[in-house]
């Protein structure tokens, strides 16, 4: 399977995020300023994303979440900066579909929706069920099908934000577990690593936390 075509099944919002120098670099640029300044999608657009990042990985008393560590930020430069120009409208898409879908469900719009009005979405969506995933998953294919041939094509609100979401959800985890703050601060961090020691506990190797690197 080529590249272009694996990158394009993982669903709108989809990337293969890699820790080139780049990404990182990007990555460690991002601070979690109060006025989140958006460079790819629009400031209604992307009060939803830190909203919805916000949700997936929260902060608490003795850990930052995504948005102390800037994941927002990064995501919305990593569309502007290193996603393909002819996939980026897909990514508009998206957020079209979850505005159409939020205001079914709650009858706010990106602009006046709170946490909780997000969290509905997030809930339909991320908690689908089998069946429900993979009915959004054929919707979607037979988007992409039909978009290769026709680019005014518009996808199936429920596959879109089906797509967006999970998409977003996994970009969030990986933003969040590869920066600086949590990499060196909160998992195991051990850039030069020593003695290989086997068959030992996760609990005496690292006190239970996973390595970053």
């Amino acid at each position: 399977m080529k590249r272009r075509q694996l990158i394009k099944n993982l669903g709108l919002g989809g990337v293969a995020l890699v820790a080139t120098p780049t990404v990182l670099s990007l990555l460690q640029s991002c601070k979690s300023e109060p006025v989140f300044e958006t460079v790819f999608v629009n400031q209604q657009q992307g009060r939803a994303l830190r909203h919805i990042v916000d949700l997936i990985i929260p902060s608490d008393e003795s850990v930052p979440g995504a948005i102390d560590v800037g994941v927002h930020n990064f995501i919305d430069m990593y569309w502007n900066d290193v996603l393909e120009e002819e996939d980026k409208p897909q990514i508009k898409l998206g957020f079209d579909a979850l505005a159409n879908r939020l205001e079914d469900l709650t009858g706010k719009t990106f602009e006046n929706a709170n946490a909780e009005d997000f969290d509905q979405v997030l809930a339909k969506y991320l908690m689908a069920t089998p069946e429900q995933a993979a009915a959004y998953e054929k919707n979607l294919g037979s988007f992409y099908q039909t978009y290769a041939k026709d680019k005014s094509t518009i996808p199936d609100p429920d596959a879109a934000s089906f797509s967006l979401l999970g998409n977003l959800r996994g970009m969030t985890l990986w933003a969040w577990k590869t920066s600086e703050e949590i990499g060196e601060n909160v998992l195991a961090y051990d850039p030069i690593p020593g003695q290989q020691i086997g068959c030992l506990p996760v609990q005496g190797a690292t006190g239970g936390k996973a390595y970053s690197l």
